[in-house]
């Protein structure tokens, strides 16, 4: 007679488990993160910047799976899987979801207390010298074209960042635009906050389309402070095309208000195609007209400059995956700096070590299941 199978590797089993309580780890870690960043802005993470580490738990997962995978291939080339339970005797398949369950839970513990959170005990007024800078971020089809080395917003969005990376004390607010434009994140010396907003911009999130830079550029003036005696200055990130209002009018009515305005063309002159992606990120071709042929945008680099020139601006071109940023910020250091003043969370407690007790706890327990579960032989 043969023994029960109870050492049959579960392939699909164990990975539909392991993707489920992947799923939900993230879930759960993220909406705790934009719980915790609206409802306590004082609960904040040193090393930010860092979260990519977290990228390794997935792979870890993937990794385990196809480990998993290939024992029960070699198992099958060794005896047939009625004789398992009786050969291969530390082969339990529970046992085995289980202890990478914990390590990896383990894992995860540890590279959250890397991240470092930390909670404000009090509020406090921060001082700092700087400017105030509104960037604007045409997001119309047209910037899905692919002629700087990628798509022309992905270029934009990376040197806003780059943009932002470079400032000390000043304070930067985010402007989306197409046919329409809209504050996406208040002016703010958070620039952590700032690139969480940045991250999510996408070519979908304002619905009326076209290229108002007018419009972008009268929403960037009222989302400065009045009150703030800080020199103010806009840069607009477009590629000009189909303008459907007066920029130039706008740009010098900033001007008339001590606003310089800066336009960086986004493209190339000569233009290229606009791509379509189905709802799982696979190409379908390009935009069309009526005709059936593909519509190229071009860079209107003529109006961008008028533009720069009415609003005592610079005008700068992207390169091929590059934008030069240099003007950008030499026309920030000749404005007089003003000293600001923003209220802070001071006197952070940092709680990483309690992370890293939750990561010895789980080893612990995954230690406790190779102790517990030893294999008995008949």
């Amino acid at each position: 007679m043969n023994p029960p199978n109870k050492g049959k590797f579960k392939v699909f089993a164990n990975g539909v488990a392991l993707a489920l309580a992947e799923v939900i780890f993230w879930l759960v870690l993220f909406v705790g993160y934009y719980t915790i960043k609206r409802v306590a802005p004082n609960v904040q993470l040193e090393n930010e910047g860092w979260w990519a580490i977290l990228l390794v738990l997935p792979l870890s997962v993937v990794i385990f799976l196809w480990g998993l995978h290939q024992k029960q291939r070699w198992a099958k080339t060794l005896a047939d899987e009625k004789l398992w339970s009786g050969l291969l005797l530390h082969w339990r398949p529970q046992l085995h979801g289980w202890r990478f369950f914990c390590w990896r839970m383990a894992f995860a513990a540890m590279l959250i207390g890397i991240l470092d959170l930390k909670v404000g005990a009090r509020l406090k007024e921060v001082k700092s010298e700087g400017v105030d800078l509104m960037v604007a971020i045409d997001i119309s089809t047209s910037m899905e074209a692919e002629d700087t080395g990628g798509s022309r917003i992905d270029l934009a969005k990376q040197s806003v960042q780059r943009l932002v990376n470079a400032l000390d004390g000043d304070r930067v607010g985010l402007v989306i635009f197409a046919g329409d434009a809209f504050v996406q994140c208040p002016i703010t010396t958070d620039y952590s906050a700032l690139k969480l907003f940045l991250d999510g911009v996408t070519t979908n999130l304002v619905p009326v389309q076209g290229t108002a830079v007018g419009r972008a550029i009268e929403v960037c003036t009222q989302g400065f402070d009045p009150e703030s005696p800080a020199s103010k200055m806009v840069v607009v990130f477009t590629d000009g095309e189909n303008h459907e209002d007066d920029a130039i009018s706008a740009a010098e009515e900033a001007l008339a208000m001590g606003i310089e305005v800066h336009t960086v063309g986004m493209g190339s002159t000569s233009g290229a195609p606009i791509p379509l992606y189905d709802r799982f990120g696979k190409s379908r071709g390009f935009k069309t007209d009526v005709d059936g042929n593909p519509i190229v945008t071009a860079l209107d680099d003529a109006t961008l400059i008028q533009v720069a020139e009415a609003g005592n601006g610079t005008y700068v071109q992207s390169g091929r995956g590059i934008v030069n940023i240099a003007p950008i910020l030499g026309a920030m250091n000749a404005l007089n700096q003003t000293e600001t003043s923003t209220v802070a969370y001071t006197d952070f407690t940092h709680y990483f070590h309690w992370f890293f007790l939750m990561a010895l706890f789980f080893i612990m327990v995954e230690g406790a299941f190779s102790f517990t579960f030893k294999p008995r032989l008949a």
